[in-house]
């Protein structure tokens, strides 16, 4: 569905989007250098987050355009990648952008929560969702939402083109490769693999790979209830909530909370932790960080479960 313009403009006092920008993208004007920034605010306003696995007592991850809207824009609250990159593609197709969905293999390797780091790429299942929008006879990589690995502007999919996202403030630069991955039999079959090279390092780092092949509604269906299934998964017993942090219109660093604890990261480099004593601590950081307000009732629902930090619940 596409949504009205009522509802876009509450999606752009949502994300505190300048005016100019507005005009611009309503205009059909400047459409990369626009929507470049629009993904700012959007990734600055939206955190990346799993609290309605922990805070709810269905654990259910909604999906239609229209109750994404209602929990985004209107309640305010962030969302998984499945989410809140839905939310944004329809904004896109709103404004006029020709685009597609599709899935992304990750490499757990690299991912926040891996114990095995040895700089080899192991993919593995379709676990993240990311948009192919077409600029200017041109595709480009569009990730809405994915943590402190993920790109954020827009990237050509060229083989072998490097990029310096962020203006270079986050300490990385990226590029996308063509290539099989290691897993596969079919050494035909070519994925294009989004890497980094971090703080310096001499070796490019794999963050996920995905296909020119786009996903239905079925699709993201099935892979969202086979996260959401998966107890193994480290979204099942981690609480973490994640978002961009912008001056000046352009990205210079991140907030992260994971599991008892929040970082703050500037220019790719840790800044400042602090470890949460609390279950309260806790909840009050989602708020006055990320803008995520719980209610009386879902603050009880992570009592007892493993994700809820020890001490009495106070809450």
């Amino acid at each position: 569905m596409a949504y009205t313009q009522a509802e876009l403009t509450g999606y752009f006092d949502r994300i505190n989007l300048p005016n100019d920008v507005r005009e611009a993208l309503l205009a059909g004007r400047d459409r990369l250098k626009a929507l470049t920034c629009l993904l700012h605010h959007h990734l600055a306003a939206v955190p990346f987050e799993n609290t309605a696995l922990h805070y709810s007592a269905d654990r259910v991850l909604v999906l239609s355009p229209s109750l994404l809207y209602e929990k985004i824009v209107r309640r305010r609250q962030g969302g998984t990648c499945f989410q809140i990159t839905r939310l944004f593609g329809e904004v896109l197709l709103t404004l006029g952008f020709e685009l597609y969905m599709s899935g992304a293999r990750t490499n757990k390797s690299t991912s926040v929560a891996a114990q095995d780091k040895d700089g080899r790429a192991k993919f593995g299942d379709w676990q993240h969702m990311i948009l192919v929008v077409l600029i200017d006879g041109n595709d480009y990589l569009v990730d809405a939402g994915f943590g402190p690995n993920g790109p954020v502007d827009p990237v050509l999919l060229r083989d072998g083109l490097e990029f310096t996202d962020g203006d270079g403030n986050l300490g990385r630069r990226g590029r996308v490769v063509h290539a099989p991955i290691d897993q596969g039999r079919a050494r035909h079959l070519k994925y294009w693999r989004l890497q980094f090279l971090f703080n310096g390092s001499p070796d490019w780092t794999d963050i996920y790979a995905f296909t020119e092949s786009e996903w239905l509604e079925s699709d993201y269906q099935a892979a969202e209830r086979a996260v959401r299934a998966n107890r193994r998964a480290w979204f099942m017993y981690r609480v973490i909530a994640f978002q961009i942090v912008l001056k000046d219109r352009t990205p210079v660093g991140w907030v992260m909370i994971w599991d008892d604890a929040m970082s703050w990261f500037q220019g790719g480099k840790l800044s400042r932790r602090m470890r949460f004593k609390s279950e309260v601590e806790r909840i009050n950081a989602l708020e006055s960080v990320f803008g995520i307000k719980l209610g009386e009732e879902e603050r009880r629902e992570i009592v007892g479960t493993v994700a809820f930090l020890g001490g009495k619940p106070k809450i």
